[in-house]
């Protein structure tokens, strides 16, 4: 609800010297609250991970912030400065677990939880470097500056890690490629290696196994984040496991290497704390900003000092008012405070209208304290609002009004997401949105985490865009709804968007499970609310009616000629029914829409304000049905999408029929049900594949559709001998398929066709590919044979620093824990 159209385009411009406040909204939203809210209301919980210093979730003998340390070493060093791109801290390292240089469970457990926080606002590449600031100060070390807006590489980079068996020529060449000069590299491998150590069950050649507890040895004598490494190895006694012990023997000792390269100047220089950490501030800032040139980064992330959150419109009362709900985070490490008030104008930026706020919650964060203070308030419909400021009092006695660096929080009301009105349950996505006057017809965007492939921990991100079909009007606004089938509804984010306007980047795990009526007017001591039954998981959009009595709800068994068929959806994209239709939302019965439809063989009524409150009629995206039934014809029957008495491409279920018709009888129509289709047109179903080894499995052609279908996609690729459906809505064919891509089971295709809910087309890096009559019988099975034993192609090698290395034994010089 936050975002103002005009705004969007301008996320991120911040002012000053790289430590500006910055514009709300910004790009560095999603971020800056996993930055500073650890613990507490509204929490993020991302320090949780770390602490304590030394505590590790996956059990004795790991440092899971000594693993965050590593993983922002190993992506980042492979950067080559003398080449475009350049790499630098992208996230690559999620593809690149199994080469041999990445050796430790470690990588695949922190990808795994920063994965819990990704989405399109947060990339993986920003957590890995989020993740280094967290690892240091939450181990008592010094505040690394922190920057937004890294940008996620989709395959895996070059090789180059440093390795511990290196020479010291080869190390300064590394660095030299990475861009950091020999001091560079002393301080970089003394500040990453004050945290964990080296597992015997990785490097027996570096730790002998059965000698240290857990077979786990630290660099130094303790876990938290200081400069005990560099005191140690000057004054001694030294204990690292890369200077001394059985990597001496091994010619593993890289830290040895790696300190002598300028005879021990800059390690002496670190054996004093604040020389340690004041240089440590800086390298590791300057590690994490190891990026792309065409990255732009954001100016250093400071914690807003009040900042809207959870800020939304909903329209009340039959689209007389609007409720204006959310909080306000208010920091408050140097400050106390006596009251908060929200100050808002109208939708013509008149007027100074105060809102009381009150006491909602603290949060803390490593140096930072918070609190939140929440407000609703009802707003007239037609004026509405467009900004706010926000007045901070403080116990002093003294007020401050903070305007959003001198723009007002801007908010816009053209588009806004019912939340009462929408729901999830069972995979179904409902969402309704009101739109204000003529605004352009929205459209429902989800952003869904598909699991890639085996191998890789972080999922990616699919986007999908569904229209929505408009229904009543309410006031200065017009309801519309949508349904669509999600996966999971955790890590699901939603939203609309119409035209230049939108209301997005909502949680679908939020959602109620049941979607609320929407009333025309609030309840009182002389009117009752008429709704759909509580057991409903659909949207229901009814009207108010004043009575002295509440009549009993029930589903008329026949009305006229007509009898009851059962509950059913719109068509996918269309209109169920699209031979005529009647409006009256304010007298609408189901004799009168038998009236109207005299002459159709169907008619169906929807949305609950569209009816008396004795009679259920439909809800939002659902008709209740009635066919001709008794002697007579009738002259037409337009029904989308089908040509027989059966609607297969609308149809919901009879078993939503309230219990109080259990007498009525059901449709006999059959419900179709989810499957694979086995054959299509000239093609039949050859299995579930990945894609190739960083190449589409099916090149040669492709045709993406909102209403994809096997059906569509088999056609579109005829002249091919293959046909692959995708992610739901992507069609990709050819004659042949591209190196690396397998067979695995069909289970793994579980999205549903963008056309066909009942048909699945593919998923996440998974194709539902079809083989063309005449050549599946023969060839078939040795496809599928040829494509279960075809070895991956690397594209290529890459050449690494005058240096052979096993992809069998490989071992890490720099920030092994």
């Amino acid at each position: 609800m936050k975002l103002s159209s005009s705004l969007l385009p301008y996320f991120g411009l911040f002012s000053g010297l790289g430590q500006a406040i910055p514009t709300w909204p910004s790009s560095i939203d999603e971020l800056e609250d996993v930055m500073f809210l650890d613990t507490g209301y509204k929490s993020r919980g991302f320090s949780s991970h770390i602490t304590p210093c030394e505590f590790s979730e996956f059990g004795a003998g790991r440092q899971t912030a000594a693993e965050w340390l590593r993983i922002g070493f190993h992506d980042m060093s492979t950067t080559n400065v003398f080449f475009t791109p350049h790499g630098g801290i992208d996230g690559s390292i999620a593809f690149e677990l199994g080469d041999g240089e990445n050796i430790g469970a470690g990588f695949n457990t922190s990808l795994t939880t920063y994965s819990g926080f990704f989405n399109s606002r947060l990339p993986i590449s920003d957590m890995i470097a989020l993740g280094v600031y967290a690892s240091v100060r939450g181990c008592g070390g010094p505040v690394v500056p922190m920057r937004g807006g890294r940008v996620d590489a989709t395959a895996a980079g070059p090789a180059g890690v440093p390795q511990p068996q290196n020479g010291q020529g080869i190390f300064k060449n590394q660095f030299t490629r990475m861009g950091f000069n020999v001091t560079d590299m002393i301080q970089m491998t003394a500040c990453g290696h004050t945290l964990g150590g080296v597992h015997a069950g990785d490097f027996n050649n570096i730790v002998t196994p059965g000698v240290s507890p857990n077979d786990f040895q630290l660099f130094d004598t303790t876990t938290s984040f200081d400069n005990d490494i560099a005191v140690q190895y000057i004054n001694g006694p030294n204990s690292d496991p890369l200077a001394v012990g059985p990597s001496v023997a091994s010619g593993r000792n890289s830290d040895f290497a790696v300190f002598t390269a300028d005879n021990n100047v800059t390690l002496k220089a670190m054996a004093n704390a604040a020389t340690f950490n004041s240089m440590c501030t800086s390298i590791l800032q300057r590690m994490i900003e190891t990026v792309d040139p065409a990255v732009v980064l954001s100016d250093v992330i400071q914690p807003y000092e009040v900042k809207p959150t959870s800020i939304q419109l909903t329209l009340i009362s039959g689209g007389a008012q609007i409720q204006f709900s959310g909080d306000i985070r208010v920091r408050t490490t140097t400050r106390s405070i006596s009251s908060v008030a929200v100050i808002y104008k109208d939708r013509n930026g008149v007027g100074s209208t105060s809102i009381a706020a009150s006491s909602s919650g603290t949060a803390n964060g490593f140096d930072d304290s918070f609190s939140f203070y929440g407000f609703s308030s009802n707003l007239p419909a037609d004026s509405s609002i467009s900004s706010f400021t926000v007045a901070v009092t403080y116990t002093t006695g003294a007020t401050q009004t903070y305007d959003n660096n001198g723009n007002g929080f801007p908010i816009q009301d053209s588009i806004i997401v019912q939340t009462p009105q929408s729901c999830q349950s069972n995979g179904n996505l409902t969402v309704i949105a009101a739109v204000r006057g003529n605004t352009t017809a929205p459209s429902l965007t989800v952003e869904q985490k598909v699991a890639r492939p085996s191998g890789t921990p972080i999922p990616s991100l699919v986007n999908a865009t569904v229209a929505m079909v408009g229904e009543a009007s309410f006031g200065p606004y017009t309801l519309y709804s949508t349904s669509y089938t999600i996966a999971s509804a955790a890590g699901t984010k939603y939203g609309v968007a119409s035209g230049s306007f939108a209301d997005t980047f909502k949680n679908a795990a939020d959602l109620g499970v049941t979607c609320a009526p929407f009333g025309s007017a609030a309840p009182n001591s002389t009117s009752s609310s008429s709704s759909m039954p509580s057991t409903t998981s659909s949207s229901s959009i009814s009207m108010s009616s004043s009575a002295t009595s509440t009549p009993t709800l029930a589903v008329k068994p026949t009305v006229g000629a007509y009898s009851f068929q059962g509950c059913y959806t719109e068509g996918t994209g269309v209109r169920a029914l699209t031979g005529a239709s009647f409006y009256d939302y304010t007298a609408m019965t189901l004799e009168m829409c038998s009236s109207n439809c005299a002459g159709f063989t169907y008619w169906g009524v929807e949305y609950g304000g569209e009816c008396s409150v004795a009679e259920y009629c439909g809800a939002g995206n659902r008709l209740e049905l009635y066919k001709l039934t008794s002697q007579g014809s009738s002259s037409s029957s337009a029904i989308s999408s089908s040509s027989s008495a059966s609607i297969p491409s609308s149809i919901l279920s009879t078993s939503s029929i309230p219990s109080t018709t259990s007498s009525v009888s059901s449709s006999a129509m059959a419900s179709p049900t989810l499957h694979i289709v086995k054959s299509a047109g000239l093609y039949n179903y050859m299995g579930c594949f990945t894609e190739g080894n960083g190449v589409r499995a099916l090149a040669a052609a492709s045709y993406p559709s909102d209403s994809d279908t096997v059906e569509a996609c088999v056609a579109a690729c005829s002249p091919y001998m293959y046909a692959g459906a995708e992610y739901g809505r992507e069609c990709y064919c050819a004659n042949s398929f591209s190196a690396g891509s397998v067979i695995v089971p069909d289970g793994d295709c579980s999205m549903t066709c963008a056309g066909n809910q009942y048909e699945y087309c593919g998923a996440g890096n998974r194709l539902s590919v079809y083989v063309r009559n005449g050549t599946g019988n023969s060839s078939w099975s040795h496809d599928r044979n040829l494509l279960r034993d075809t070895d991956l192609n690397p594209g290529g090698s890459q050449e690494r620093e005058t240096i052979s290395i096993s992809a069998a034994k490989q071992e890490d010089m720099v920030f092994e824990h």
